[in-house]
């Protein structure tokens, strides 16, 4: 989804300034900005175009900026453009874990179960609240979740529930999302477990799932650590009766 003229140095409501273009993708393309009415405070700020619905997706936004936690940004207005929506939220700093993720495969390294573990401690009670709200994140994935460097904790960014399934990021993501189905906290929890494998294994979703018999290959470094693994299990099981409902469960 490419950015419909916006360039550095452009005033976004007459107030933020944009710097920096970080990424173009599905959820449209993410700016570093500086809020001029907040001593040039930096926040980041997501452009998205058609083909989503940008009314609906305001509204959404609206209903996020209800959740607070200190995990997850404070969340700025959603500002209307002739054919855009800019949607502000502070700034945060740290690296993604998908960076993260890269920097450690230079060194031959992956995630450990335990900091995996930890790091499920961590995020659940994040998505109590967002499920307890009937909200979901519905883009979980290594991209979208940061760790600060004021506290190491982990940071919900980029709510694909604003954009809609269709717009999840692909492997992370259960079918049924991306086939179109309302967003379900299960689905989060699915993402999650992807998620999981991914840093203990190092691989891609598409290197640990089977195309054929739709079964995912556990790493090595789950052998010694039967309980995390059925907990992965039950986030990644496609039966609907073995799943946990919600983050909470």
């Amino acid at each position: 989804m490419a950015s419909t003229g916006a360039a550095a140095g452009q005033l976004i409501a007459g107030r933020y300034r944009l710097e920096d273009c970080l990424s173009q993708g599905s959820q449209g393309s993410l700016w570093r900005g500086a809020d001029q009415l907040a001593g040039e405070a930096p926040v980041a700020l997501r452009q998205l175009t058609a083909p989503l619905d940008l009314v609906r997706a305001a509204e959404l936004w609206g209903r996020l900026q209800g959740v607070l936690h200190p995990q997850v940004p404070r969340l700025g207005g959603a500002i209307r453009g002739a054919d855009s929506l800019w949607l502000v939220r502070e700034w945060q700093g740290g690296r993604t874990f998908q960076q993260l993720l890269a920097a450690r495969a230079e060194r031959q390294l992956v995630f450990g179960a335990g900091e995996v573990l930890l790091l499920l401690r961590q995020l659940l009670p994040v998505l109590t609240v967002l499920h307890s709200q009937e909200l979901v994140h519905g883009d979980l994935c290594p991209a979208n979740l940061l760790r600060r460097d004021s506290d190491g904790l982990p940071v919900l960014l980029d709510f694909g529930l604003v954009c809609g399934g269709a717009f999840a990021t692909p492997a992370y993501a259960p079918p049924e999302l991306v086939q179109g189905a309302a967003p379900q906290p299960w689905m989060d929890l699915h993402a999650l477990g992807v998620t999981a494998l991914v840093l203990i294994s190092g691989d891609p979703p598409e290197k640990l799932l089977d195309p054929v018999s739709m079964q995912w290959r556990w790493p090595a470094a789950l052998g010694s650590e039967p309980e995390l693994q059925a907990l992965l299990a039950r986030l990644l099981g496609i039966d609907g009766a073995g799943r946990f409902p919600s983050a909470a469960q």
